[in-house]
């Protein structure tokens, strides 16, 4: 679990482009299973972030589990429809790869065309999680959207 002082301490530690390049590095030459569940903690380490930097009593809400934490998110406005969908879509992923021994032969090809953010223009046939690349692309958005959202508050309060 992320703490306040983890927080001022990467937002004084890291520039954003920084700290963005040290999520992509992390998730970068890892298998897929891997890539999943780390791009998986480093969005809801985000998550975390935004939920210190936002409210004063959050040592409770960090309790929380994924879902929990972006419904929070969710419904006080802080992340938009679009990235709560592809929020839910990428925990149904993340849980696909920790608890299946073989996801790649389950669910995914379905999970993966549910994200809005995925090529539309791909066949039943072309949807494969094996080429990594749109979910590389997908989690790369939602880690920039929330990193934005990050600094945009940090950014807030160092005027107040």
């Amino acid at each position: 679990m992320v703490t306040e002082n983890d927080v001022n301490e990467l937002l004084t530690k890291f520039t954003k482009k920084e700290f963005l390049d040290k999520t992509v590095d992390d998730t970068e030459l890892l298998d897929y299973r891997s890539k999943v569940i780390v791009s998986h903690i480093w969005i809801e380490v985000l998550m975390e972030c935004i939920i210190i930097k936002k409210f004063k009593n959050h040592e409770d809400i960090n309790e929380f589990g994924f879902s929990k934490k972006r419904e929070i998110l969710f419904g006080l406005g802080i992340i938009n429809e679009d990235m709560n969908h592809e929020l839910k879509i990428l925990n149904k992923i993340r849980a696909e790869f920790a608890h299946q021994l073989y996801p790649l032969l389950g669910k995914l090809p379905n999970l993966l065309k549910k994200f809005k953010m995925y090529p539309k223009n791909k066949t039943n046939k072309e949807v494969d999680f094996s080429d990594g690349m749109a979910f590389g692309m997908i989690t790369g958005v939602l880690t920039r959207y929330l990193v934005e959202i990050l600094w945009e508050i940090q950014s807030k309060d160092k005027k107040k």
